[in-house]
């Protein structure tokens, strides 16, 4: 019998990036309970990182936990945003043939973002859509883009320019907004804060924004510590950042990856 039961309500969420994975498991009132963070070679391939998952995710695993509830949510950098006038769904794949690498078997799906009226079209795992339905049925997956685009528009009223910037281990997601119009989605794989601060300003320079009167807002693998080379960079150019990571209690803040996840619930 699980050692959960009296939560009826457990949720389990699994954020799939391209070197590895996490799971969390919260409770009906949003309360952390389990975190876990994998991480693979940059190298790996995806059968790599399924087999992995499926060595830890599995039918024991959602019973011991009480699992009532299953999110995915896919991290990899094929996806893009298509308005709602020139969208097709019988179209996903003409949409990410120019940007990405695709191979035969890719599987195709799209997040409708109803606030600026577009879709992030992306490639899902069908591997590991197929193994989770298999194992626990019916759940929702989405693109991380989708949650910092909706997240973004709602937060980009505090200012005419606003960046939010969703940080990971290797790799960052930006969505810019001017007069809470989407402008730019994009993902950046980094290696050095010199790499990461550069991405940040060119994307600024691009679009024109007012590093005076911008507002960036970010989340994630992000902290305002003495050590963190990439903010003590920017502070020389941008006035207005701001650290927005969500308050937790659990004892799970320390560990690598959690605020990564945490914050994209």
């Amino acid at each position: 019998m699980s050692v959960y039961t009296t939560h009826i309500h457990n949720r389990l969420s699994i954020l799939i990036l391209q070197d590895g994975f996490s799971f969390l498991v919260l409770n009906e009132y949003q309360t952390p309970l389990v975190f876990e963070h994998f991480k693979l070679e940059a190298t790996s391939s995806v059968s790599e990182l399924f087999k992995l998952l499926r060595s830890k995710i599995n039918s024991q695993f959602l019973s011991y936990y009480a699992i009532k509830e299953l999110e995915i949510i896919y991290g990899n950098p094929q996806f893009c945003i298509v308005p709602q006038e020139y969208f097709e769904e019988s179209h996903l794949p003409h949409y990410l043939k120019y940007s990405s690498k695709l191979i035969e078997g890719d599987d195709f799906s799209y997040d409708e973002i109803k606030s600026i009226h577009g879709n992030t079209v992306y490639i899902p795992y069908i591997n590991i859509n197929n193994y989770l339905f298999e194992e626990f049925g019916s759940f929702k997956f989405t693109h991380i883009v989708s949650g910092l685009v909706e997240d973004g528009f709602n937060e980009s009223s505090v200012s005419a320019e606003y960046l939010k910037i969703h940080v990971s281990r290797n790799q960052f997601y930006l969505a810019a907004f001017k007069n809470q119009k989407l402008q730019l989605a994009n993902a950046f794989f980094f290696e050095t804060a010199e790499d990461f601060a550069y991405y940040v300003l060119f994307s600024i320079e691009e679009l024109n924004f007012n590093r005076e009167d911008l507002i960036i807002d970010f989340t994630g693998n992000f902290y305002n510590s003495e050590d963190n080379k990439a903010f003590s960079i920017l502070s020389t150019y941008i006035r207005h950042m701001h650290f927005k990571n969500k308050e937790d209690l659990s004892g799970f803040e320390y560990k690598e990856g959690f605020h990564e996840h945490f914050n994209l619930i």
